[in-house]
């Protein structure tokens, strides 16, 4: 008998995310709406991306792809297109947080390399990295905050914060999108 599979870390944190997102039907079953072609791509295209990633890179990875797809259910949520929910939304912000106080953990000297898309800007410029990890922890502390109040107005305003973190490490930590390996 063969032993079960065993999916990687962002595949799991993936499914986890889509199935949160799925309607739940009276029995109290997640219930599939259809998954799209873009949705179907996107996952393909992480594992793609993280071929032959292992060790800290892998981790940070798969790090950074759990910290999407929590954004992807909040986003949901502030943009009315999933019911808004603050538990649900508190708490995604909250693992996006805990998420963010280890990552700098997960860029030791010398971890630069291929299939990193980490720029070498990490390593010379630690100071303003380890700035940009705060900045993106304490925006989604006030978003985990805005979704406990169920605070909604609240809430998108602090999704929009955290999501400009976001993009402003990237821009200047991390490849572009069209350069990736």
């Amino acid at each position: 008998m063969n032993a079960p599979m065993k999916l990687p870390g962002y595949i799991t944190a993936l499914l986890l995310a889509a199935s949160w997102a799925l309607p739940v039907s009276a029995e109290g079953v997640r219930v599939q709406s259809g998954a799209t072609n873009i949705d179907v791509f996107s996952a393909i295209e992480i594992v793609v991306a993280h071929k032959g990633a292992t060790g800290f890179v892998k981790k940070r990875m798969d790090r950074m792809e759990a910290i999407g797809a929590e954004m992807k259910l909040i986003g949901a949520m502030v943009r009315g297109k999933k019911r808004f929910d603050g538990s649900k939304i508190a708490a995604a912000s909250e693992r996006i947080a805990r998420h963010g106080r280890k990552m700098n953990k997960l860029f030791p000297k010398g971890s630069w390399k291929k299939p990193t898309h980490a720029l070498p800007k990490v390593w010379k410029d630690w100071r303003g990295f380890t700035r940009a990890m705060n900045t993106m922890v304490r925006s989604a502390t006030v978003l985990a905050e805005a979704g406990r109040a169920g605070n909604k107005k609240r809430a998108r305003a602090a999704h929009i914060a955290l999501g400009k973190s976001c993009i402003g490490c990237h821009r200047t930590y991390r490849l572009k999108k069209k350069k990736h390996r």
